[in-house]
């Protein structure tokens, strides 16, 4: 049986010359490797290319612009007071939570009325206005009326207008405040 494997050993030749073996061809090789590397290139390029000339996303709407932009909505449909004073009371709960992360969107009336907190984060000239309207509003969407009274409905919205860009108002008048007290520290 070992003489079997013996004899199916193949017996190499002797004294074969090492050119024979050896790549006849410099260029092939370095072509391929050129034209790899070519194409490697382009691609980079063409990458670098298209993000450069891809512009930037705008940045998405504030809370206050996209506030604004659904009281001018529901200006131009001017619903029934019920329906109108509900929406109005979801578009402040909706700004309040998105501009000062106050929870007021996730609770009802009722928790928030009773919350401690609420309204904490807003700038304390504008808390009192907040709850009156927030008030006002529930007050009509519990009434259960469903008169339709374009002029009250235009008061509601105005009002609601004003109070959030009172809010904005007093937010940006406390970061400048804010700011000049950081400056001074700073300097001191």
């Amino acid at each position: 049986m070992n003489e079997n494997i013996l004899n199916a050993i193949p017996e190499l030749e002797k004294d074969i010359p090492p050119s024979d073996i050896m790549v006849q061809n410099f260029w092939v090789p370095l072509a391929w490797g050129v034209g790899i590397a070519l194409v490697l290139a382009a691609v980079a390029i063409v990458i670098v290319v298209l993000r450069m000339r891809r512009k930037p996303l705008p940045p998405p709407p504030s809370p206050l612009q996209v506030a604004f932009g659904e009281l001018d909505k529901l200006a131009a449909e001017l619903p029934p007071l019920r329906e109108c004073s509900l929406r109005l009371s979801m578009l402040l709960r909706r700004y309040l939570t998105g501009q000062v992360q106050d929870p007021a969107l996730y609770e009802t009336h009722e928790e928030f009325s009773r919350r401690m907190d609420a309204l904490s984060a807003v700038p304390t000239s504008c808390r009192y206005e907040i709850r009156f309207l927030l008030e006002r509003l529930a007050d009509m969407k519990y009434a259960g009326s469903r008169e339709s009274d374009p002029q009250k409905s235009r008061v509601l919205i105005e009002e609601t207008r004003g109070v959030i860009g009172n809010i904005d108002r007093a937010r940006a008048q406390e970061a400048e405040a804010a700011a000049a007290v950081a400056k001074v520290k700073k300097i001191s």
